[in-house]
Parts: structure tokens; sequence; C-alpha cells
């Protein structure tokens, strides 16, 4: 059975390194700093899955990427999940802002790496069903 393979985007070298070594025991793991990375990434080869960092280039950087790959027609499906460094006040004041953004999961930044698995096992699983 084929790996997914998960696109993990975020500014932050040293975080990204970090979850591909432990994503990699799993998945198929790329990697992008940036948005236009990723839109290349995705343009080349879409994921099964995409993790988005919020603040990269600018603040909603993250948010923008999800609500593009929203409206495309090669990537309405995949799954998305944001990834957040922010305080709990900015990260719930942004779920009720940004909900015209589809994505399937928030989780904290560092994230707990069971939680992230267990996360990320729950959106592979039902894109299956659909």
């Amino acid at each position: 059975m084929e790996r997914p393979t998960i696109l993990l985007v975020d500014d932050d070298t040293l975080l990204l390194e970090a979850l591909r070594a432990v994503l990699e025991q799993h998945y198929n793991v790329r990697t992008a700093t940036g948005g236009e990375e990723a839109v290349a990434a995705v343009a080349e080869t879409p994921p099964d899955l995409i993790i988005l960092d919020v603040m990269m280039s600018y603040l909603s950087e993250g948010y923008d990427l999800a609500a593009m790959f929203r409206k495309g027609e090669r990537t309405a499906h995949i799954p998305i999940m944001i990834l957040t460094g922010v305080d709990r006040m900015f990260e719930s004041r942004s779920r009720l802002e940004q909900s015209w953004v589809e994505v399937e999961a928030f989780l904290t930044k560092p994230p707990d790496f069971a939680t992230l698995h267990d996360t990320i096992e729950s959106l592979l699983a039902a894109k299956k069903k659909t």
C-alpha cells in the first residue's frame, strides 16, 4: 500500500525538519517554507493532506493559502490542517473570524505528536470515505 503524502508549510525550518523527522516514519513528507513554494508543490503533485502555518510572510498567509486551495478544482478535496503558534485567545478569535476558510483541523505549535498523528490519520480516513 502506498504511503500518503503530506505537504508541511511553515517558515520555521527547524520545526519543519522536526515534524518531517517524526512524520516520515508513517508518511511521505514534502515541505515548503512559504506560500509560493506551497503553491508550486501542490501544482506539481497534489498531496493527500496539507498542514499550514498561519503566519508566514504575512499575518494570514496560511488562511489565504487554505482559501485558495479550497477554491481550486484540483485541490478542493485535499484535507487541510492549520498548525499555529499563536496563543489560545488569538486562536479562538481566529477560528471565528476565519470560519469562512474551510479547514478540517486546528492544532497549536509545538504539537503533541500523538495528537498530530491521530488527527492526520482521522483526516486521511475521512478523505478515503469521500
